[in-house]
Order: structure tokens, then C-alpha cells, then sequence
């Protein structure tokens, strides 16, 4: 594993269900570079992403999120 282990949140701006919001950890955790992608049900429009720096960047991840039709900034 890299040392250069980074992490960062993504606020959703949209009401995803609960199997909502674990398929789209589950999409982000398919990712090569991601460590782990977790959203606690008391802050269902937080997620943080934990990925490896040397491999992907938080903006790359981003996308990944919009990509799958949810609305979303990186904090």
C-alpha cells in the first residue's frame, strides 16, 4: 500500500434512500485507488473517501459520484 493515503468529503446535494447510499459506497469502493467510501446514516449527505494519492485524485472520484447521476461538491 502507498504512503500517500489522502481523504476527502463529498457533500450530496441530493435525498438518496438508504439502499441509495449503499449502492453509491459500493460504486465508489469498485474504484482501483479508493481505501473506503462510507456514509453514516446520521449525515446521509456527507461521504468520506479515503484513496490512494499516487493512484487517482479526490477530483477524478467526483466524477465517478456525478457520473452515476448524483449531485455532489467536494468539501
Amino acid at each position: 500500500m502507498s504512503n500517500a493515503i489522502s481523504d476527502f468529503m463529498v457533500h450530496i446535494d441530493d435525498d438518496l434512500y438508504p439502499g441509495e447510499r449503499r449502492l453509491l459506497e459500493a460504486d465508489v469502493m469498485n474504484g482501483d485507488c479508493v481505501v473506503s467510501a462510507h456514509i453514516p446514516d446520521s449525515t446521509p449527505h456527507l461521504m468520506m473517501v479515503v484513496y490512494d494519492s499516487e493512484c487517482t485524485h479526490a477530483r477524478e472520484i467526483l466524477g465517478q459520484v456525478r457520473n452515476m447521476g448524483v449531485h455532489a461538491t467536494m468539501l
